[in-house]
């Protein structure tokens, strides 16, 4: 049986995510789950210093908690949980967040969401209005020069996956006006019932990034 690393930027085990990534990789894999902030309390979390010009991160606690990181503040714990990970014997590990990460030290592979999904945005919209949802408001700032070329213009917009369920319609009657042509869901904590409802409610074609990201996995497992 392979082992997969899964490495959140939150505290694990990240039961939201992982049922759905694992009836996508199917039988014949084991997952082994590790989170940044697995050592630390709430307490510390609430005392990270957010500055204006901090590329601002979400995820969750264990409890199921929406908490904001930086991503100056999870670099090192997130390569001190990629050595334990890899030091139990894990060569494929995921970063489970759709956000822009440096090389990390590994003996193995490590898997960054945001370049896989550049390359489907590419590939697949060639010119258009291209609607990237992210999990919070200060993130839309970077959306222009993070998703938009030539030919592609782009729409951002906001939503928490974690505690903002009945916000879920008021966004999509956002999203209608708009006249997209393909929606990112642009964190890794949205879900298939997000999708479903934005793709029913729009009638636009909507990437999953949890679910992409689990099917190239599942190609590099073999």
């Amino acid at each position: 049986m392979k082992t997969i690393g899964m490495l959140t930027i939150g505290q694990s085990p990240r039961n939201d995510i992982l049922p759905e990534l694992k009836s996508i990789l199917g039988e014949g894999y084991a997952v082994l789950e590790a989170g940044a902030l697995d050592d630390l309390t709430l307490k510390d979390i609430e005392n990270i210093k957010i500055a204006p010009d901090d590329y601002v991160l979400v995820s969750r606690m264990r409890d199921g908690r929406e908490i904001k990181i930086t991503k100056r503040f999870v670099l090192n714990l997130l390569q001190d949980k990629l050595n334990e990970l890899e030091a139990d014997g894990v060569r494929l590990t995921i970063i489970m967040c759709t956000g822009k990460f440096p090389v990390f030290d590994s003996k193995g592979l490590v898997v960054t969401p945001s370049e896989i999904l550049k390359g489907v945005l590419e590939g697949t919209l060639k010119k258009g209005r291209l609607g990237v949802i992210y999990p919070a408001e200060e993130q839309l700032s970077g959306a222009k020069s993070s998703f938009g070329r030539e030919g592609v213009e782009v729409y951002a917009d906001h939503i928490s996956p974690y505690e903002a369920e009945d916000e879920l319609g008021e966004l999509t009657e956002r999203l209608g006006e708009q006249s997209l042509d393909l929606i990112l869901l642009n964190c890794f904590g949205f879900d298939s019932n997000m999708k479903k409802v934005i793709a029913e409610k729009t009638g636009v074609p909507v990437i999953q990034s949890n679910s992409v990201v689990a099917r190239v996995l599942k190609e590099l497992a073999g």
